[in-house]
């Protein structure tokens, strides 16, 4: 399989947990984006409202991660929490921040309900010089819902194996 890596923003633990699995699948490197500052996760409303509030007015909150060289892969796998109906701003602040040109690309996001559409439209968008292969979207994936969601992801992952 061409050099690939799997570069994905957690605040519940959904996206951390799909994010395993494709990399358990796939035998690939795992970078998870922390923030310098995360979210308050005092009160669950508050931490809901800063992280949409961020989402929707497309913040670019500052990374923690030492900077991100990407030259050593051809195939990018980008997972995202869907906030306020798009993509966390810390994925928008990475996009943002890292060069990412000439790649395959793999779009990975994850929602308690409602549309994906949004959200995988702004991340193609952001990717303007890349060619985006595939998407795919999971409600609620944790451990006990993870049987439901097992046969999507292993066939998202066979697409990605075989480069389709």
């Amino acid at each position: 399989m061409e050099r690939t890596a799997l570069i994905y923003y957690s605040l519940d633990g959904h996206t951390h947990f799909i994010a395993e699995k494709f990399g358990k699948h796939l035998d690939c490197p795992i970078i998870r984006l922390k923030l310098k500052q995360e979210f308050s996760t005092k009160n669950k409303f508050v931490k809901y409202f800063w992280a949409g509030k961020s989402s929707a007015f497309h913040d670019k909150p500052a990374l923690a991660n030492a900077p991100i060289d990407l030259k050593a892969y051809d195939t990018l796998i980008i997972a995202t929490p869907v906030w306020a109906g798009n993509l966390s701003s810390p994925v928008r602040s990475f996009l943002a921040t890292v060069a990412i040109d000439n790649k395959q690309v793999y779009l990975i996001a994850t929602n308690s309900g409602g549309s994906f559409g949004k959200c995988f439209a702004t991340m193609r968008r952001l990717l303007p010089t890349n060619t985006i292969r595939g998407q795919i979207g999971f409600v609620e994936v944790v451990e006990e819902t993870y049987p439901i969601h097992k046969e999507r992801l292993e066939a998202f992952c066979a697409e990605i194996l075989a480069g389709k």
